[in-house]
């Protein structure tokens, strides 16, 4: 099973099949009455972020490293709407070495991206997201533990251009909702912070094709590495 097919159907899916159902209806909503419209960017993204998740009796630092395909397409309107799938490899750390858990899956996510030129050199970026991932122990464990989790978020930000270099501060906005399964039983927990801030350097290779350099900190700390071309 793909990693695609596994996201929107697996055994971990979220309920009723929104999932599905709001992909469908985004991707069907880019140009009514065809299905068949052409995409207009692509991304490899390789990113690792820490993390706090708040359990209902102590907070555990996730350690995630992700790789991630992402691929969109931008309507007349000038808003982008994309999907990625990606692999993850995580540590969810305890006090002691044999309570951390290592995991590794993958996730699927959609997303929704609008640009305002400003000028030629000042523009305002916002976007919205919705991501879901599922993932067993690794190692060889009798008792595997499993995880899964929903994050959504919201983004503001402005983007200066100097030549060939953008510079792009931005603030965001996030949320987790996730479950962790055991021989213990269920546990839940939620993100331990929703604020983030962080800077991003978009460096031009072609007119449109760039690399990113991103440092964040707040609900998520860390770095991204992005190979992307946008037409």
């Amino acid at each position: 099973m793909s990693v695609l097919s596994f996201a929107l159907f697996g055994r971990h899916a979220p309920a009723g099949g929104l999932l599905r159902v709001i992909v469908a209806g985004l991707l069907l909503s880019l140009n009514p009455g065809n299905a068949n419209a052409e995409w207009t960017g692509i991304s490899l993204d390789l990113a690792s972020f820490d993390s706090d998740w708040k359990f209902a009796d102590q907070t555990r630092q996730a350690s995630n490293s992700e790789l991630s395909f992402r691929i969109e397409e931008r309507t007349a309107s000038g808003l982008a709407v994309g999907a990625a799938i990606g692999y993850f490899d995580m540590r969810l750390l305890a006090p002691t070495p044999a309570e951390t858990l290592k995991f590794d899956g993958q996730y699927f996510a959609i997303f929704l991206r609008q640009d305002f030129s400003m000028s030629p050199r000042l523009s305002l970026h916002g976007g919205v997201g919705y991501k879901y991932a599922s993932g067993s122990q690794s190692g060889d464990v009798s008792d595997a533990a499993n995880i899964d989790w929903t994050e959504t978020n919201a983004e503001l930000g402005v983007g200066i251009r100097v030549g060939n270099l953008r510079i792009m501060p931005f603030a965001g906005w996030n949320d987790i909702d996730g479950d962790l399964t055991d021989s213990g039983g269920t546990s839940v927990f939620r993100l331990d912070r929703p604020d983030s801030q962080g800077i991003r350097f978009d460096i031009f290779t072609e007119q449109t094709a760039f690399v990113r350099l991103e440092f964040v900190t707040g609900s998520r700390s860390g770095g991204m590495l992005v190979f992307a071309r946008r037409y």
